[in-house]
């Protein structure tokens, strides 16, 4: 019972840790980063200044982003960890390899039990991105699988709660 528990508690950290890794992007080096790569697109194509979209601004539908975070789960049930992480945004991609994707999937399937499947909750958006809801069985133990994709239609977060 204790190895289950610690088990559990080391799974909470490696997410808890993802999820910190991905979590704020707002830093200021970003920001300026964001508005001097804003100013060089709109100095270079002032006609577009109007339709150019910014990966804060949700350009897709929720069918699109339902479908890309659908196809993420899909690539991570399937194991194919390359394909999943070749979905993320700049900043996913920076912090998570498909190694790392790997080993938390690997854990979760460890702790849980193999993987039965996903159906879809709910969603919203919200700061540009959409937050896709799902609800997982690993063995009949129901966990909440969260997709977040932005504007740009990439996976920008993945939370296991």
């Amino acid at each position: 019972m204790k190895l289950k528990q610690l088990a559990v508690l080391l799974t909470s950290i490696l997410l808890i840790t993802l999820l910190a890794a991905c979590g704020n992007s707002d830093s200021p080096s970003e920001e300026t980063d964001n508005n001097q790569e804003d100013t060089q697109t709109n100095q270079e194509k002032p006609e577009e200044e109007e339709t150019t979209d910014n990966e804060d601004t949700a350009s897709i539908t929720s069918e699109e982003a339902s479908e890309t975070a659908e196809a993420f789960l899909t690539l991570v049930a399937d194991e194919d960890f390359e394909g999943a992480t070749a979905l993320f945004d700049d900043t996913m991609a920076s912090e998570v390899t498909a190694a790392d994707l790997e080993e938390i999937w690997d854990q979760l399937t460890t702790d849980f039990g193999e993987f039965a499947g996903y159906d879809y909750v709910d969603e919203q958006e919200v700061d540009g991105y959409y937050s896709i809801l799902y609800e997982g069985a690993f063995n009949n133990q129901p966990v909440v699988l969260n997709v977040s994709v932005n504007g740009n239609n990439e996976v920008g977060g993945f939370f296991i709660q």
